[in-house]
């Protein structure tokens, strides 16, 4: 599964979602910020009930904010693609995959596998359903929160 820098899209759609991964691993959140419309929408279902952390963000600013506070701190931070799927939408994109980094608050190294589905228009993410497994975030934060409600 190579890195997520290591990739190219085959359309300026999976470029914009690759652009995720690979700024997140720059920490480049200026490049970041350029990917999401005004109205975009971050969604983690699985996220519900986990302390400090809300399952959506509504508006770039809200879900800037959360990024602003929780990569910073971020190290070794790697994203390997596992499968980018096209879907019968051109603007729907699927990515299975798998980061890791240590967070910086706890030393704590959080290894994730994930499934995101991202939503396009006008080449700006409007949707980022993001699924992963809320034990491990749990275990690799202990008790530090990043949602904009929470601790940190």
């Amino acid at each position: 599964m190579p890195r997520a820098d290591e990739m190219t899209g085959r359309n300026d759609n999976e470029k914009i979602v690759l652009g995720f991964f690979q700024n997140l691993m720059k920490k480049d959140l200026n490049a970041f910020a350029d990917l999401w419309a005004d109205d975009a929408v971050q969604d983690m279902p699985f996220a519900a009930g986990v302390d400090g952390l809300e399952s959506t963000w509504h508006g770039k600013e809200t879900l800037l904010r959360h990024y602003n506070k929780s990569i910073p701190n971020r190290r070794d931070h790697v994203f390997h693609i596992d499968h980018l799927h096209q879907t019968a939408d051109p603007d729907v994109i699927v990515v299975e995959a798998r980061g890791k980094s240590t967070v910086g608050e706890t030393g704590r190294l959080y290894d994730q596998r994930y499934v995101f589905i991202f939503k396009l228009r006008d080449g700006k993410i409007v949707l980022n359903r993001e699924h992963f497994n809320p034990i491990i975030f749990q275990k690799a934060f202990d008790g530090f929160t990043v949602g904009v409600g929470g601790k940190h």
